[in-house]
């Protein structure tokens, strides 16, 4: 499953980012979203993009584009 599959306020475990851009990669770590961190879906964009996560006490905004990349394990 990646995060742009979460279903509103579910939570899930990141595994793994599964990008080819490393600076990018290196950005979307640096926010937090790395793997063994359990992030929720909080909001999603009327259009869609972007989505609206929390990691912690932090919220974030990933492009639904991005999100796809980034896999995730549900606990359930």
């Amino acid at each position: 499953m990646t995060l742009n599959e979460l279903k509103l306020q579910q939570k899930a475990v990141i595994t793994a980012l599964n990008h080819q851009d490393i600076a990018l990669a290196s950005r979307i770590m640096a926010l937090g979203l790395v793997p063994g961190e359990t992030i929720e879906l909080m909001n999603v964009a009327p259009m869609g993009c972007p989505l609206q996560v929390k990691v912690g006490d932090t919220l974030i905004s990933v492009r639904k584009s991005d999100a796809s990349l980034i896999a995730l394990q549900t606990a359930g």
